[in-house]
């Protein structure tokens, strides 16, 4: 278990939750989606852009994982959820990088 970076005053507020359903995924989503918009956050991975999560009523894919850092402290965030079990938003300790895995 790796030690949670101390988090700024930006990123904060940002919930460290358990996402249960489509419509919670979609008020975490909207969140950072705004924080992106202000500049509060920057993407640093994603299997798909923010604005296409949902097409046509469809989510993009089963899996969907979005990560984020914090400009003002480095804090990492990633948001992983499986469209049929749920998923969480958590701290990472460092950007995914696919070839690593």
């Amino acid at each position: 278990q790796i030690m949670a970076k101390e988090r700024c005053a930006v990123c904060g507020n940002i919930p460290l939750v358990q996402i249960h359903n489509p419509q919670e995924y979609m008020l975490c989503l909207d969140s950072f989606m705004r924080m992106v918009n202000a500049g509060d956050l920057t993407i640093v991975y994603q299997t798909c852009p923010l604005d296409e999560v949902i097409k046509d009523g469809k989510f993009y894919q089963q899996k969907l994982f979005h990560q984020f850092k914090c400009p003002a402290c480095g804090c990492i965030y990633g948001m992983y959820v499986d469209a049929t079990q749920g998923g969480e938003i958590k701290q990472n300790d460092k950007v995914f990088v696919p070839q690593e895995y």
